[in-house]
């Protein structure tokens, strides 16, 4: 149990720290299934997956290379949510009444998409406008990009959006990768906790202010700031 969030706002990233996976692979898999290069282009989007989260190449520009490699609509969409839906983070289902209890100042923020992400979160009780993520545009059923006016689908993206919220509460930025360590290293959070229950980056782990292996880690950290 967490004694005191009292003036802080905890920010979550959703791939690979809410979720076991990555979002964008698993789009790929679904995607791709019935092509011959398949195993290629799913091996590139990981690829490219890495170089994002190691801070290698900027998200946007990963973004767009990704999404250029497949071809989605809305039924990928719905049936990748259901995917999805069956891989959140153990530790995080094992402390689901405690989330729920606490959700009112948890945020999720990710450079995944709402349309997935949304009701996966809300059965935490974190409502949709806590999802900061980006959103696909469609041509009656076929998705043909993303919203490039998003900060999410900007460089620096969580940073932006993040400051946009003008909270005044001290927050905690909680996530694998190199676009959560932004949010700390550029001073928007008060602490940054590198989450390493589903991969663990040692370039990532080096610079965090923590490391926590579940959530009850982060809890127990939480409660000694």
């Amino acid at each position: 149990m967490i004694d005191n969030l009292n003036q802080r706002t905890l920010f979550i990233d959703f791939d690979s720290t809410f979720i076991k996976i990555e979002t964008i692979d698993e789009l790929a898999k679904l995607s791709l299934k019935n092509d011959l290069n398949a195993d290629q282009k799913i091996n590139l989007i990981s690829n490219i997956t890495n170089q994002a989260m190691s801070g290698k190449i900027s998200f946007p520009e990963a973004l767009e290379k990704r999404l250029e490699i497949l071809s989605l609509n809305k039924d990928d969409i719905i049936s990748i949510t259901n995917n999805i839906a069956n891989q959140i983070t153990d530790s995080f289902l094992e402390n689901k009444k405690l989330i729920q209890s606490i959700s009112n100042s948890i945020w999720i923020v990710s450079g995944g998409f709402k349309e997935i992400i949304i009701p996966i979160v809300n059965q935490f009780g974190i409502a949709k406008h806590h999802v900061l993520a980006n959103s696909f545009i469609y041509d009656k059923d076929d998705i043909i990009g993303c919203d490039r006016d998003n900060d999410l689908f900007k460089d620096k993206g969580k940073i932006k959006a993040i400051n946009n919220l003008n909270i005044s509460n001290d927050i905690i930025m909680i996530g694998d990768g190199y676009t959560d360590y932004e949010v700390y290293k550029y001073g928007t959070a008060k602490t940054f906790i590198c989450y390493t229950e589903n991969i663990l980056r040692d370039d990532i782990v080096k610079v965090a202010s923590h490391t926590a292996s579940n959530f009850s880690e982060v809890i127990s950290i939480l409660n000694q700031l």
